[in-house]
């Protein structure tokens, strides 16, 4: 029984794997393309999610310690990826873009829709220890970054202001430096229930 639901975990954290692959790929790709401080915000953390995802997979068997220390390391690199969010978002303020509207909501309906169905899977796993809970903290963060990247893009495309994605942009990047914060604290400190500080309501990223 315990066999089949490590086998079901790391099956559940490699599609998390190429799914976060493919959409920082396409953010970077597009983001760079218009210069757009949410698409780059959520390369940023896509590009973090990656790493921590790939990582998580190679731990998956190891002790407690490892994936505690491990876990630390994740916490800090998610927050080096939020403060070159924050640098972004900086560039868009500068009125260093070209946006679209558009192609910016599509981006983010399509990164939404992947988001969310890994969310959901690591969601079921995440109470295994502090491995899972990391990963389930990042595709989180990431379907509630895609769910602003949509608006950010209607708004941009409404208003034909920058200021939109520049803000969405800030926010995505807050996000990611907050996740990487929890992860460093929990990581610090095991002996914190992983329920008590994920899942309730009123402590949501």
């Amino acid at each position: 029984m315990g066999s089949h639901a490590d086998a079901l975990g790391r099956k559940a954290l490699v599609i998390a794997f190429i799914i976060n692959l493919i959409m920082m790929s396409v953010d970077l790709w597009y983001g760079l393309m218009m210069n757009s401080a949410a698409l780059l915000s959520d390369a940023a953390n896509n590009s973090g999610d990656v790493f921590i995802l790939g990582s998580s997979i190679l731990v998956l068997s190891s002790t407690t310690e490892v994936k505690n220390r491990l876990a630390l390391l994740k916490g800090v690199i998610m927050m080096v990826f939020g403060l070159w969010a924050f640098y972004y978002a900086y560039l868009g303020l500068m009125g260093e873009s070209a946006l679209t509207g558009g192609t910016i909501s599509i981006i983010g309906v399509m990164s939404l829709a992947g988001n969310s169905s890994v969310a959901f899977m690591m969601y079921k796993h995440q109470h295994k220890d502090i491995n899972f809970l990391s990963a389930f903290i990042c595709c989180r963060n990431d379907a509630f970054a895609s769910a602003g990247i949509i608006l950010a893009g209607l708004l941009v495309m409404f208003t034909g202001s920058f200021w939109p994605d520049v803000i969405i942009g800030t926010a995505i990047a807050t996000i990611v430096c907050h996740g990487g914060i929890k992860i460093i604290r929990l990581s610090l400190d095991p002996t914190t229930p992983v329920k008590d500080d994920c899942c309730a309501e009123d402590d949501c990223c």
